[in-house]
């Protein structure tokens, strides 16, 4: 996939991400942070920051950190996701 569609295409911020879930699923927690974050970087450059999902990869890492006992760090990941949603939706959406 990297070969055709290039580092920065949204097919291979997907690829990451769908990765990224594998991993966190197998209790490989480190493996799944490196792989949500590099989708991360691809869809905040192609999406910008304001995007669902931008917020879906916040989600996903805040729960990396939850499950690592890193509060503080999983607090900051979900209020960005929150932030963002808020945003996009409005405060009254049902999602």
């Amino acid at each position: 996939m990297l070969q055709v569609h290039g580092q920065k295409h949204p097919l291979v911020a997907r690829s990451y991400h769908n990765i990224g879930i594998v991993y966190e699923a197998q209790g490989k927690d480190e493996e799944a942070l490196d792989q949500y974050k590099k989708s991360l970087e691809i869809k905040m450059r192609v999406y910008g920051q304001d995007h669902p999902f931008v917020a879906s990869s916040y989600h996903n890492i805040g729960n990396v950190y939850q499950e690592q006992g890193k509060g503080e760090e999983a607090l900051d990941q979900y209020t960005k996701s929150l932030e963002i949603r808020i945003r996009v939706y409005g405060q009254d959406h049902p999602r």
